[in-house]
């Protein structure tokens, strides 16, 4: 049996959510809801239950669908991608969604917009439309192993070296050109990679960074490792 197709609804009017929560689950589909609009707050949700659709509200009553479009060029250009249905009530960001000439419209990527007050079998079409352009993520255990290897290899590529890996996704140590010992770990719940050194020879473990996008984290690894070889060279 196949698995059902996973909607994650980002709107902070509560009963619009709902709404859409019913009508999406009465058709089959697995629903969250998310009403925090900031953009790191949508990226932790995506990264979390990395669903087959999202539907976004824009961020503010006042400034339109505001930064509800950078959001939604950031998931358009995932390593996963992950469609985005513009759904919102300013009437003016759907226009020029539709439009779809301007800069921001075409970053977005939108597979395909909803303007409020909606119409169900609109919605129903356009989700299961959106829907179908994506591949689904592979949660199985064996895909959680190839992802960490992946992660290990460019880590490698990199500089990294004594590189160590979890059976799970996504756990990483290693060591830097220099010799410190560095980690990287996946949080599942919160929907970010968390990326730290050792210091105090290894009795201290020392946040770097927080990041919601894979190849962000790998670029902050990095830049980690050449600025401690230039602090050793110093």
């Amino acid at each position: 049996m196949a698995s059902r197709k996973r909607v994650l609804v980002v709107d902070n009017d509560c009963d619009v959510a709902e709404v859409a929560r019913a009508v999406l689950t009465d058709e089959g589909y697995e629903v969250e809801i998310l009403s925090d609009l900031s953009g790191d707050a949508v990226a932790a949700a995506v990264g979390r239950v990395e669903p087959d659709v999202v539907l976004l509200d824009g961020e503010s009553q006042n400034d339109g669908y505001g930064a509800s479009w950078l959001s939604a060029a950031t998931m358009s250009h995932r390593a996963r991608r992950v469609p985005v249905v513009m759904f919102s009530a300013h009437a003016l960001d759907v226009r020029e969604a539709r439009d779809g000439s301007s800069p921001r419209s075409v970053a977005a990527g939108f597979a395909g917009i909803v303007g409020k007050p909606f119409e169900l079998d609109t919605l129903l079409d356009v989700v299961a439309r959106a829907a179908g352009t994506s591949v689904a993520f592979d949660r199985s255990p064996g895909a959680d192993m190839a992802r960490t290897r992946a992660l290990a290899a460019e880590l490698e590529g990199k500089g990294a070296y004594e590189v160590r890996t979890s059976a799970r996704r996504e756990w990483v140590t290693f060591r830097t050109p220099i010799g410190d010992l560095m980690q990287i770990y996946w949080w599942q719940l919160g929907g970010s990679y968390l990326i730290g050194r050792y210091v105090e020879d290894g009795r201290r473990l020392e946040n770097i960074a927080t990041s919601y996008d894979r190849d962000e984290a790998l670029a902050i690894c990095a830049a980690a490792m050449r600025g401690a070889e230039r602090e050793a060279a110093s």
